[in-house]
């Protein structure tokens, strides 16, 4: 188990570290584009890139299936099978990949019927969309890799290809649009960015996993039927998460504006956000959990769960009680004060959703890992289709801010009446133990913050982005210090023994390696 505990940790942490680099990549190269495309300019690419990420959708959630097979492959040294499974993808994703493209070509076309695109953008419109076609396409075949390197959990090779990759990006993006370019110049760096990290990917795959056989044929009915069988319902998840989280800005678009979507954006991408920095984490489980499963290890499972869902709320807890009692004030500080009141309120909303929604990230990444994701899918589309139904009528009357609150109620509703129930029989624990354990001590940590960063919201506002983060800084020891005080029995139980365990090890291969070297 301590292998394995090592091994996820390391997963994590550098999934963190590719994590916070993109997170900080964005927050300071946001303002910046905004800046030099203008609101207008950006907006549109906003619902180009929006409206691209739903051909996505046509992955039939195949991605799962390569990380669940290849997983289940490793560990109990069945090859054959992944190579099978994996081969089957691929060929299935060669002919999705030329679909994406065709479909981006008549999107081009329609894309000013749309939206509310203005004449002089409608052809880089258009172009830039075809260059997002390529990207996609390019990357929906190349994702088996991403996959395989995932379900063997060497997400510290795959952040290292993210950062790559973002570093490109970047460096393409500052240099065009200094140039004074456009969104087309954008998409262009976005496609070689994402082409050098392909390549990189398959080579990594091919290393790590030499035994697994991919080849570009077409599978049998047995093996598709296994796949879809799995897929079918990561299909559906991934249908509810593009209408939950890419249907606003369309909706926004579409109903309000394209200057709306900027400012709606700038809210939105804030929890986005956080949602990846929590993902970075979960997603590290869903192998774990498989391979758990797959050993018959139902003890590890809870463990996978109750510690992976404290360490999601101790992460993410801080940074949603910033944004609902500061969000504005950061906003301000970070886009420009034209930006601070409609985005944070943006926000402020959005953010409440996540304060329950999240809690349930790591059991959501067991079930996939078990095979135990049908009621998730299903539950997950009841929340999409309420929530587009929602925001498009809300819309109407509220304009940005109906659009969040028709995100927000379907969101409470599935998280705080329908995840409780199954959570208690994934895992074998009773809704009771889960509160006591997990939920209610983390919240009640969160309390003592919460107050300190509403007061100083209210009182000493921060007038510059270094100012704010060092504020926010100063407060994080409140919520560290009840977090240890709550949990230091946990600690001293579980985590101090392993730490110990490490620095003697640690100290044994370099006095090893000391006395190699004097010899």
């Amino acid at each position: 188990m301590q292998l394995r505990v090592e091994h996820i940790a390391r997963s994590v942490l550098s999934n963190w570290f590719a994590t916070g680099a993109t997170l900080a990549v964005g927050f300071f190269l946001a303002p910046f584009v905004v800046h030099h495309l203008g609101n207008v300019d950006y907006g549109v690419w906003v619902l180009a890139i929006s409206s691209v990420n739903y051909l996505t959708l046509l992955d039939l959630g195949m991605a799962g299936s390569v990380v669940r097979f290849v997983s289940k492959g490793w560990t109990v040294q069945d090859h054959s099978e992944a190579s099978e499974a994996t081969s089957a993808v691929l060929w299935v994703r060669m002919h999705i990949a030329a679909l994406i493209l065709l479909l981006c070509g008549g999107l081009a076309i329609g894309f000013p019927m749309f939206f509310k695109v203005p004449p002089d953008l409608v052809r880089s419109a258009r172009e830039a969309l075809i260059i997002i076609g390529v990207t996609t396409a390019s990357s929906m075949i190349c994702g088996i890799f991403t996959s395989t390197i995932a379900a063997l959990n060497r997400y510290d090779l795959r952040s290292l290809v993210t950062l790559v990759q973002l570093g490109l990006r970047v460096a393409g993006v500052v240099s065009v649009l200094l140039a004074g370019y456009g969104i087309v110049a954008i998409a262009l760096c976005e496609l070689v960015a994402a082409t050098v990290a392909n390549v990189l990917l398959a080579v990594i795959a091919r290393r790590i996993y030499p035994e697994l056989k991919v080849r570009i044929k077409k599978p049998g009915r047995e093996i598709l039927r296994k796949i879809w069988s799995y897929s079918f319902y990561a299909f559906l998840l991934t249908i509810a998460g593009q209408l939950i989280y890419q249907s606003d800005n369309l909706v926004v678009g579409a109903v309000v504006s394209a200057v709306a979507v900027t400012f709606y954006s700038i809210g939105n991408s804030l929890c986005r956000y956080t949602q990846q920095l929590v993902s970075s984490m979960t997603i590290t489980f869903t192998p774990a959990a498989s391979t758990f499963e797959a050993a018959g290890r139902s003890g590890s499972l809870r463990s996978l769960y109750f510690n992976g869902t404290r360490a999601t709320l101790a992460l993410s807890l801080p940074i949603l009680v910033t944004l609902l009692t500061r969000g504005h004030n950061f906003i301000g500080v970070w886009m420009g004060p034209q930006y601070a009141k409609i985005s944070g309120t943006v926000v402020a909303i959005l953010a409440t959703g996540l304060l329950f929604s999240l809690q349930n990230s790591t059991a959501s990444a067991i079930a996939w890992g078990v095979e135990k994701h049908k009621r998730v899918a299903q539950w997950a589309i009841f929340e999409a289709v309420t929530n587009l139904s929602l925001s498009i009528f809300l819309a109407h009357k509220y304009g940005l801010y109906g659009v969040a609150i028709g995100t927000l109620i379907p969101s409470v509703i599935v998280n705080l009446i329908l995840w409780p129930n199954y959570v208690s029989r994934l895992v074998d624990v009773t809704y009771l133990q889960v509160f006591r354990r997990v939920w209610g001590p983390v919240f009640l940590c969160a309390v003592p913050f919460a107050a300190a960063s509403f007061a100083v919201g209210i009182y000493y506002p921060a007038h510059s982005i270094v100012g704010f983060a060092l504020q926010t800084l100063a407060l994080l020891p409140i919520f560290g210090i009840a977090i240890g005080l709550m949990f230091r029995e946990n600690f001293k139980r579980q985590v101090l023994p392993r730490v110990k365990a490490a620095v003697v090890q640690l100290r044994s291969r370099l006095t090893r390696k000391l006395l190699a070297d004097r010899r």
